[in-house]
């Protein structure tokens, strides 16, 4: 996961060394921000999508054995 964030910074670098063309260098940091703000907004979601069924599924099994505990005298 750390080197995907450091891929970007890396190609950018390499780019900067090898052109030095400033209307790409700006496309290429534009492209390595835009990514950036991507991951920064997709991560917290992805994990949202990864533990709302779970915490459904506990809540769905807590109400379940409090519905099934009360119904014995």
């Amino acid at each position: 996961m750390f080197l995907l964030l450091l891929l970007p910074f890396f190609l950018l670098s390499l780019l900067w060394l090898r052109l030095l063309n400033l209307q790409l260098l700006l496309l290429s940091l534009l492209i390595v921000l835009l990514l950036l703000i991507l991951l920064l907004f997709l991560l917290p979601l992805l994990l949202l999508l990864l533990v709302l069924p779970l915490l459904i599924l506990l809540l769905h099994n807590h109400f379940l054995l409090l519905s099934s505990s009360s119904s014995f005298p």
